[in-house]
């Protein structure tokens, strides 16, 4: 699962849906949770003091116009699901296909495109199984 989130983040599309395929196959538990941990820890990163709501917003904005096609994304939900990872006393109530949906693309806004190095992305993914496996 963790060669899944790399090859979406380095944009790998042909490695990534083999690794889609074969997760279809074999199924997708613990998915989720390492999803969550790689969400909490980008947001961590972009926002390494905090955010204010307007950054939350402006951050969320800057995310959804980045996307093509696809449904659209509730910049509501999205920017509830950063506050919350900023602030784990905020509670969400956000449908989990939803939620995997906004984590994706914040993980894909954060990491994607070369803006961290492959160590970094490896200390990070690291960092983010060792949480799942806390939770």
């Amino acid at each position: 699962m963790v060669a899944y989130i790399r090859t979406m983040v380095n944009g790998e599309h042909a490695e990534n849906d083999r690794i889609e395929a074969r997760l279809d196959a074999q199924g997708w538990e613990g998915f989720g949770v390492l999803l969550g941990a790689v969400f909490y820890m980008a947001v961590n990163r972009r926002f390494s003091r905090g955010a204010s709501q307007d950054e939350i917003i402006r951050f969320v904005s800057e995310m959804r116009s980045t996307m093509t096609g696809g449904p659209e994304t509730d910049a509501g939900s999205a920017e509830k699901l950063v506050a919350a990872a900023l602030d784990p006393s905020i509670d969400t109530d956000i449908d989990p296909k939803l939620a995997g949906r906004i984590q994706g693309l914040a993980i894909l806004h954060v990491l994607g495109g070369e803006q961290v190095s492959d160590d970094e992305l490896n200390a990070l993914l690291t960092e983010a199984v060792d949480l799942a496996n806390r939770l």
